[in-house]
């Protein structure tokens, strides 16, 4: 064990335990239910069930309820807390994508590269009345959209670096700033990145994993499934070289020597409801979004290689091309495992694929404790 995980304390991690048994408890037959799931000879039963579980995991799932709240806790308040969490996060899963993947390698780490997602112009500024909004951008989760509406709705516009960003942000009356986000699927938007590194690629655009990327796709046909599995295996090597398209979303809400508290982090899926969210927080009313503003395609061949290779949406796979169905559901898999607290923290579904112990179980404690408001709190 790491002491220096900031690990719940058993008793911590038994209450959240036992506030996902109640509703079980209740449905107990024999009018001592109940009680007997409540007690058993002197002893709380779920107090034995978290230990048994403890016992059994080698600590895995109680390490990864404990991660996942602090993730939860710290990364959207933007806090120097967040790396070291998810880094300690990515260390917990990576057996399970190493098995899922069956590939060895050291894992790339969050935090790795800032370079690749604090660009001169990554974020925006815009005035509305007396509201400043602050839009932290993150990649292929509608930015260009968003950049455009956010344009059209406010006065002294522009697009900063981070740091400019953070400092005006700072220097901003509380009562008239908001800052805020929009996140996406995990997996639809894995697949969407796929197909926009394989554009930019393509036409040789002078970024290095750009670069990068193009040499390794080399020699292997557009839109087929080994070009695919070429790319999917340097994901799980490198990241594409941390590339910003496919690291997970909440890394975006890391400080880089300043910290950035959202107040409204909205979901691209409902975009036009969170746009409005978002203005009746500052008690304006706002236009509507335009989601036809700025938007930017690249086709569907890409994109449809990689559903297809996933085994997702309505692709469909050639008979001889190598894998059968559990074989690609595998790979989500390894997407859930990777992507574990974008899932989380922005309260997104596991698909079915991945509805498996321990991730499954974790997830679900950590929303029945969020449910609760339940709060880490430190040992003494």
């Amino acid at each position: 064990r790491r002491p220096e995980l900031h690990d719940m304390p058993l008793a911590a991690f038994c209450q959240i335990v036992f506030l996902a048994l109640v509703p079980l408890c209740a449905a107990v037959d024999g009018e001592n239910g109940p009680q007997a799931c409540a007690a058993d000879s002197g002893s709380n039963l779920f107090l034995q069930l978290a230990v048994q579980i403890d016992r059994q995991e080698e600590n895995e799932l109680q390490r990864l309820v404990s991660l996942l709240l602090l993730i939860r806790k710290e990364c959207v308040r933007g806090t120097e807390v967040c790396l070291p969490a998810l880094a300690e996060l990515r260390s917990a899963v990576w057996p399970r994508v190493e098995s899922e993947g069956n590939f060895s390698s050291p894992p790339w780490m969050p935090g790795a590269r800032f370079d690749q997602i604090f660009l001169e112009d990554s974020q925006a500024i815009g005035e509305s009345g007396t509201k400043t909004m602050f839009f932290r951008h993150i990649f292929k989760a509608g930015g260009l959209n968003i950049f455009a509406n956010l344009q059209q709705v406010t006065m002294n516009f522009r697009r900063l670096s981070y740091l400019k960003f953070c400092s005006k942000f700072h220097s901003t009356d509380p009562a008239n700033r908001t800052a805020f986000t929009f996140v996406r699927h995990p997996i639809s938007r894995f697949v969407s990145s796929y197909a926009e590194i394989e554009y930019r690629s393509r036409i040789g655009e002078d970024w290095p994993s750009m670069d990068f990327i193009a040499r390794k796709l080399k020699g292997h046909p557009v839109g087929s499934h080994e070009r695919v599995a070429v790319f999917f295996e340097e994901f799980l090597r490198s990241g594409i070289e941390n590339d910003g398209h496919v690291r997970p979303q909440v890394e975006f809400l890391l400080p880089n020597r300043c910290s950035i508290p959202m107040g409204l982090v909205g979901k691209t899926e409902r975009m036009e409801e969170d746009w409005a969210k978002m203005f009746a927080i500052q008690n304006r009313t706002g236009t509507e979004f335009d989601s036809e503003l700025a938007v930017h395609s690249h086709g569907d061949r890409d994109k449809d290689a990689m559903e297809s290779f996933l085994g997702l949406g309505s692709a469909k796979r050639s008979s001889n091309d190598g894998a059968s169905a559990p074989n690609r559901h595998k790979y989500v898999r390894v997407l859930c495992w990777l992507y574990l607290a974008d899932f989380v923290i922005f309260e997104y579904e596991l698909p079915d694929e991945c509805q498996q112990e321990p991730m499954q179980s974790a997830i679900a404690l950590v929303r029945k404790a969020s449910a609760h408001n339940f709060m880490i709190q430190d040992e003494v």
